[in-house]
């Protein structure tokens, strides 16, 4: 068996994509907080658990130096990553839902909604729309149209998870908020 077919034959990571993936019908219904609450015990058991570092397989990061797939079969993803103080990852866009919730440490995380009317490329105007300080077990929800998200950690230590269904837009709105604009990057890895 290879490695990835390990991390994919994880009974209790197939069982939480399971448990997300019906979750995540909430989504298209529109009904976040829905979501939200049928993702809290899952979460809740994932976050418990020590052995996590020792589970993954090394997967290229897009805006991280460390990440690992903890569970991926061909739609759903599941990552572990180390979440960087500094520089923050820049806010940017997914295309697709995505929910990121922390492992260990904590993590200040915002999502934005872009105000300005798209006409003029490479000119975006954000506003924030949610801030939150998240310890381990919080978890944040972005999914289109409000996808666009920043985050960095408080301390050395932090851990977050993301979890996403689909692949990754193949290129991603980067933006600078101050200076009210926006570059497009092609990600490292889709999913």
């Amino acid at each position: 068996m290879s490695a990835l077919a390990a991390v994919v034959e994880s009974d209790s990571m197939r069982e939480f994509a399971g448990e997300v993936e019906r979750a995540a019908a909430l989504i298209q219904g529109g009904d976040i907080s829905r979501f939200r609450a049928a993702l809290r015990e899952p979460v809740r058991r994932i976050v418990a658990r020590d052995d996590l570092l020792e589970c993954g397989l090394p997967r290229p990061g897009n805006n991280v130096a460390e990440s690992w797939y903890l569970y991926y079969d061909g739609v759903m993803s599941i990552v572990l990553f180390k979440v960087p103080m500094r520089p923050a990852v820049q806010p940017h866009d997914h295309g697709i839902w995505e929910t990121l919730f922390v492992w260990r440490g904590e993590v200040q995380h915002t999502v934005y909604e872009r105000v300005d009317d798209h006409l003029k490329e490479g000119c975006a105007e954000l506003v924030e729309r949610e801030s939150a300080l998240l310890r381990p077990g919080d978890f944040a929800v972005v999914a289109p149209p409000h996808d666009i998200h920043g985050f960095h950690a408080l301390n050395e230590e932090s851990y977050g998870i993301t979890v996403s269904s689909g692949q990754y837009k193949p290129e991603r709105l980067y933006f600078n908020i101050d200076a009210r604009s926006y570059e497009i990057r092609k990600p490292r890895t889709l999913r």
